[in-house]
This record gives C-alpha cells, structure tokens and sequence, in this order.
C-alpha cells in the first residue's frame, strides 16, 4: 500500500504561532474542481497570515503547484471509508498537538470521507459542493451535512437540485459563485495572431469558422453532443464546410471509451474531416481567443469554468439548458441557451453566427460585463476568508498582498 507523502511548504514565514487551514481536494489534476481549491489556497496564502496545509486523495499536475502555497499530504488512497484513511488523517491533524486545525475548507462531494473524520476529531468543515446530486445517494449527502458548519453550492441550480434530493438543514447553507479564476486571462494575447496561429496548426484555411470545446474526453461533458452537433451542421445548406469543431482536453481513447465509438461515428457521417480532437495543450489561452464560439454540450456541469473563461474572452457561449449552471452563466441575452440535445437549433445558431458574425456583438460585451461585475474570484475568495474566521472563531491578520502567479491553468483537462 502507498505511503503518505509530505511534501514541504516553500515560504519564507517561520514566525509562530499562526492559525493553521486545512485545505482538501480529491485530487491534483488539472481539472475545474482542483484548479477552484487550488486558487483558494493561493489567496489565503498570499493575504492572510495562517498556517496552510493541503489534504490531497491522489496525485496530479498540479501537485507542483499546490505545493508552492501549502504544505501537502499526498494520501494515495481510494476515495472510500477504511481503518487507513482514519489513521493518516488522523496523524495529519494530530502531528502539530499544540495547533489543533481551527477550520477545513473541503472542495466536493468526493472529499467527503476525509473531511467525516475531520469533523469527528473537532476540526469545523467548510464543504464547497460543486456536484449535481445525480450521481450521489441520500446517505451521501446526509453525510456532508452531519459533517459541514456550511455548505457552499456554486450557483442556485446545484443548491435547489441538492436540496430536492434532501432536504437540506436549515441556515446551513448558502450560494457564491467563485467566478473567473485568472482575471488576466489572454491579456497579452493578439487575436488575429491567435486565429492565424490556430488555423495553421490544424490546416484550416483562414476563414475557417472554428467552434470550441474544452474539457475531459467522456459523456459527462458530452463529446458525443459535440460530435452530433458538428454531424448536423455539416448537413445544412452549402457554405459550412468550413465550419471546424475543435476539442482541447484529454481522457480515455482506448477501444470501447465514450471517444472510441465518437470517432467510428464521425468516419461513418463523413464529418470527420470537420472535427478535431487535439488533447491537452500547454496554454489555452490562445484557442479562446482564436475560436469563434464555444460550445459546452455537458450532460451534467454544474459550474464549468471554462464557460468564464469563454465570456472574458468574448468569445460566444452556447450550452445546453437543464444541464447545469451554465444558463444562469448566460442568461438574459449573455449566450445561446439551446433545449437539451436539440442539434437542429444548436446546428441552425452555429450557422447563423458563421455567416453573420456580427450577431453576437451585444451577446459577447455583456458576457464581458458580467464577469466583471459578478464573477470575480477575488471577491469568492475574500468572502470564503470571512466566513472560515466567522466559523472558526480566528480572526485571520492580512498581510501584503504579494504577487503570485495565477495557479492551475497551464492546460485543459
């Protein structure tokens, strides 16, 4: 069985005594759940002077950066109740006996094991519950309220869903959407340079209409609607052939996965041509800003960032209703809302956009606006820090607020 592994924190701050934060993450990959925790760490790092450690189920690439900002306890074991969980959270709480824990900030139903044992040895929890109840039993989420002080839902269809699944205790909770993670998001990125860049990357021509999609290779984010979707805009009327559907992000290719049978799908319709599956990729930045729409065709998302990152590059959302809180994302005129699974009004609004970009002008200013105004995650963060000092009974000094990189968005998974 693997061994728990520490890693040290690289910070310069060695005065004592400071309250000490744990933060809990179900794993280390480079997907929306981890990146969200992962910022969160970085902003209590660098604005309140505390003492930061990290729980982490299983490693990923992001370990490296979780690093920077906290000491971390890499668990490597399943995410599941057993005697050995116990014991190495136990031993993490326990290790500095003159500074019990004063609060946890648990990031999603998947950490929910560790931060049961949390609560039954004192530590207060704070759960950040990203999930659609779909996939989760009753005694799953009786669990995570027996355990949290509060529980923070991302956005009120999470919250209301959560809540029709099992009734949640009353005052317990409560909604802050956590908003774009890197304010400065393609800053320095020139936008013909980037549509040049991408088109030749793929051998696209120039004019090329290309449509994004980001996130991991499954049916959860529906690669097969995107797929769907290209198939019926490459059977409208003659001027689309030049219509592209681009795919960052990685996950299972082998025989029998959801990208398997995608792919014998596309070659049998002859739309293979028009759809391009290119993986994980360094910086993302630049097929934001080189795209021409992005298409979220998730079956289940209950947040997406990658949709924040869409608006702040205006680039054009379009996603499914009933999916998620994507809608609320885009509502009041922010984006496509389209019917679940209806490829005809998705495929008709991707041709339209194609041939008369300048419909979505107003769409992309008030994307823009929006994220400005209400999805900051300065501001999710801050409020987070409020409320783990109002649970914990600590009050938390703020330092300088020292200049970090943002965290997590080297590449899309």
């Amino acid at each position: 069985m693997p061994q728990l592994r520490i890693f040290g924190r690289q910070s310069e701050r060695n005065y004592q005594p400071r309250p000490r934060v744990l933060f809990v993450s179900h794993e280390a990959t480079r997907t929306g759940a981890p990146k969200i925790i992962l910022n969160i760490l970085r902003h209590f790092y660098k604005t309140c002077d505390v003492d930061c450690e990290t729980i982490i189920h299983e490693d990923g690439h992001l370990l490296e950066e979780f690093k920077m900002f906290s000491e971390v306890h890499c668990l490597e074991l399943p995410r599941q109740k057993s005697s050995e969980l116990q014991k190495r959270v136990r031993s993490i709480v326990k290790r500095k006996r003159s500074e019990t824990p004063c609060i946890a900030i648990s990031n999603s139903m998947e950490s929910r094991f560790v931060s049961s044992i949390l609560h039954e040895m004192g530590v207060p929890v704070v759960s950040l519950l990203h999930e659609l109840p779909c996939s989760y039993g009753d005694e799953d989420y009786q669990m995570v309220y027996e355990q949290s002080e509060k529980i923070v839902f991302p956005v009120q269809c999470v919250r209301e869903s959560t809540h029709k699944k099992l009734p949640i205790p009353f005052g317990k909770d409560l909604v802050m959407p956590q908003g774009l993670l890197n304010p400065h998001i393609a800053e320095s990125i020139d936008r013909d340079s980037a549509r040049r860049q991408l088109r030749s990357e793929l051998g696209l021509p120039p004019e090329a209409f290309v449509v994004l999609g980001c996130g991991t290779l499954d049916m959860r984010k529906g690669i097969d609607h995107f797929a769907n979707i290209a198939k019926a805009v490459a059977q409208k009327s003659s001027g689309t052939a030049d219509i592209h559907f681009v795919w960052v992000g990685d996950g299972p290719r082998w025989p029998h996965s959801t990208f398997h049978y995608v792919q014998i799908d596309l070659r049998l319709s002859g739309t293979a041509g028009n759809v391009h599956f290119v993986g994980e990729r360094e910086h993302v930045d630049p097929y934001f800003v080189g795209a021409d729409l992005f298409l979220l065709p998730s079956r289940v998302d209950p947040f997406p960032c990658v949709i924040h990152e869409a608006m702040a590059t205006e680039l054009p959302v379009m996603a499914f209703d009933s999916s998620g809180g994507a809608a609320e994302s885009i509502e009041d005129g922010a984006g496509f809302i389209v019917p679940y699974g209806d490829y005809a009004l998705a495929s008709s609004l991707i041709c339209a956009v194609s041939n008369n970009p300048g419909l979505t002008d107003g769409m992309k200013t008030k994307a823009r606006e929006r994220i400005s105004n209400k999805y900051r995650f300065e501001t999710y963060a801050d409020n987070l820090v409020v409320l783990a000092e109002s649970i914990s009974g600590h009050s938390f000094p703020r330092i300088r607020n020292l200049e970090f990189p943002v965290v997590g968005q080297r590449a899309a998974a």
